[in-house]
């Protein structure tokens, strides 16, 4: 018997603090909200600003590569 074997999704640890710091709940919470886990409109606003977020660290870093 085989266990499915599925990929771990790594999140952005800063950005997660961050959001745990702005909106007072707990890292659980910031991460089911993000993966979609929960329903409404503040776990909402917490994923896009999650994407918002890591789209700009990704640009920052890849800025910061070409400049080297």
């Amino acid at each position: 018997m085989s266990k499915p074997k599925q990929k771990k999704t790594n999140y952005n640890d800063d950005i997660i603090k961050a959001l745990m710091a702005k909106y007072g709940f707990k890292r659980n919470y910031i991460l089911m909200s993000i993966r979609g886990e929960r329903n409404g409109l503040i776990p909402i606003r917490i994923q896009e600003e999650y994407k918002a977020l890591d789209r700009a660290a990704k640009a920052a870093v890849n800025k910061n590569i070409t400049n080297v």
